[in-house]
């Protein structure tokens, strides 16, 4: 097995993991229609190098999540390199960015991120509610995908007043 180390791209906007990134991106040709790579590469959280070699990228974006009452999340994208789609890397990824995520969100509390979430649209992903990574199954898209998240314990959820601007009773 390939020794696979994970490094840290959140916020840090680094010229030699986004270019990278980029070269992976274009050559594989995974990116959507219409989305630059330069602007996802500014959504970087961690990359996996098989010594030089990218053999995995995971990207973060910020939102909230209307189900969970608007608490925002860090959406998780993750894709693996072909070659590696059969070993552990998109659960290292997740793993790790899981901890870059709740020790940025310890630093920045302003940003309120209550946690990271994942939408599994892969098969080969979701055979047990927890999985490796932590996240947790918790209800499906529209499309029959597996919503998964993670909280962040040290973020308090203020269920008083959350209840008091939905109308619904305390007991």
């Amino acid at each position: 097995m390939s020794n696979i180390r994970y490094v840290s791209g959140w916020q840090q906007h680094d010229p030699k993991i986004e270019a990278d990134v980029i070269a992976v991106w274009r050559e594989q040709g995974v990116l959507p229609p219409g989305t630059a790579p330069e602007e996802r590469a500014k959504q970087i959280c961690a990359v996996g190098y098989d010594g030089r070699k990218v053999c995995g990228i995971s990207t973060v974006e910020i939102a909230p999540y209307a189900p969970l009452r608007n608490k925002r999340f860090g959406f998780l994208r993750v894709f693996t390199l072909p070659d590696y789609s059969q070993q552990t890397v998109a659960i290292g990824l997740a793993t790790e960015c899981r901890e870059i995520l709740r020790a940025w969100s310890i630093a920045n509390p302003a940003e309120r991120l209550a946690g990271m979430a994942a939408v599994y649209q892969s098969p080969k992903l979701g055979h047990y509610p927890i999985g490796e990574s932590g996240l947790t199954l918790i209800g499906y898209t529209r499309e029959g995908y597996q919503m998964r998240v993670i909280w962040f314990n040290h973020l308090r959820l203020d269920e008083r007043a959350a209840a008091t601007t939905s109308g619904a009773n305390v007991a």
